[in-house]
């Protein structure tokens, strides 16, 4: 029930804000880019908090960062400055998603890995080339008396 009221209060809140902020498109535009912005954060502080990005797809958030990059150079060069900014945020985001994406997500060491201690007159890890018989050694099947 939660869920769709999140969801209905956001419907109507992106309805309303249409309605009032048509007649100033750079006003909605700005509302638009830091809500966007927002909502990349949001998702920055869970991963954070959780630490689980096994459910994230690296390909996504790579293209989503090719993407707002070459979006924030393209407000630069307009000098749109809601589009630039906002933007070059959700890049340094998308970047931080992948970063640890890739940290939480890296092969670790065995914590159980037990130390081996060193004994006298014992062999821990032989390395033998190959096995062929002592020169005094008596053969095998030769009855020895």
């Amino acid at each position: 029930m939660k869920n769709l009221l999140i969801v209905a209060a956001t419907v109507a809140l992106a309805l309303l804000s249409i309605y009032f902020l048509s007649p100033w498109p750079v006003w909605l535009g700005t509302l638009a880019a830091w809500v966007t912005t927002g909502s990349f954060c949001l998702q920055v502080l869970h991963i954070v908090k959780n630490k689980d990005t096994s459910g994230l797809s690296l390909g996504m958030w790579a293209a989503l960062f090719f993407g707002v990059s070459c979006w924030t150079w393209y407000g630069h060069r307009m000098n749109d400055v809601p589009v630039m900014v906002a933007n070059g945020i959700t890049s340094l985001l998308a970047l931080t998603v992948i970063l640890l994406k890739l940290w939480h997500e890296r092969p670790l060491p065995n914590p159980n890995r037990r130390r081996l201690v060193r004994m006298p007159g014992v062999i821990l890890n032989p390395r033998i080339r190959r096995l062929r018989p002592l020169k005094n050694a008596p053969e095998q099947g030769k009855n020895v008396s």
